[in-house]
């Protein structure tokens, strides 16, 4: 039987890091083990699987923004995949804090730019599994912002949000308080750079019709960063 608990102490994170993420995602993905021990308590929160003898089975970060929430890290353990751990893990998440902000985010490859790997995973296959959450790519040039000052930016991104209710669903189309969210969360991850990539998906949130939302089957539709 698989238990699902919020990971505090420093010593199960930095395993978590290590075991879990470390091999799961590419450098340019991953914050150093530092930078990620250093945003807990206050501005992130772990959830960890573990089989009937505490052996670690996954992990689920999550990270607060001012009115957005984001799924920072969400990986289980290689000889746990295909037993539902992360769609435990996925489920208590959002039930945990997909209702604390205006809007629930996540980051995924675009499987268009990178291809499967026997560790970092199918795109396609993920986009797939999130889909079966309500998770709506939204229609942004996304990159995920350098994760520190020796890895550069990780483009051919989409950023999704979780549609909990299909209230985005039936409008094709984040609320204005969500808009103004995700605006938030990308003026506080871009911190404050203008550069031609930044400026692009900075003004693509702040059109006049809002932020478009499409199912994750129709990500070809948005555009790329870069183009």
């Amino acid at each position: 039987m698989t238990s699902y608990a919020a990971g505090s102490g420093t010593d199960e994170l930095r395993e978590a890091h290590r075991t879990l993420l470390t091999p799961s995602f590419r450098a340019g993905e991953l914050m150093s083990e530092d930078d990620f021990l250093a945003q807990f308590p206050v501005r992130a929160h772990a959830l960890i699987a573990r089989d009937d003898d505490g052996r670690m089975l996954g992990v689920a970060v999550v990270e607060r923004f001012r009115d957005a929430v984001l799924l920072q890290y969400l990986v289980a353990a290689s000889q746990a995949r295909g037993m539902g751990v992360g769609s435990g893990l996925l489920k208590a998440v959002i039930a945990e804090w997909g209702s604390t902000a205006a809007v629930m985010l996540a980051e995924f490859d675009r499987p268009d730019v990178q291809t499967p790997h026997p560790a970092h995973g199918d795109p396609a296959a993920r986009l797939r599994f999130y889909a079966r959450f309500d998770a709506l790519a939204l229609d942004l040039p996304y990159f995920q912002p350098a994760v520190s000052a020796d890895t550069g930016r990780e483009h051919g991104m989409l950023l999704a949000a979780f549609d909990r209710d299909g209230a985005i669903a039936d409008r094709g189309r984040l609320s204005a308080a969500q808009a103004a969210a995700v605006l938030s969360y990308l003026d506080e991850i871009l911190d404050g750079a203008d550069d031609p990539d930044a400026s692009r998906l900075r003004d693509a949130a702040t059109g006049d019709r809002g932020i478009r939302a499409l199912p994750l089957d129709r990500y070809a539709e948005i555009a790329r960063s870069p183009l």
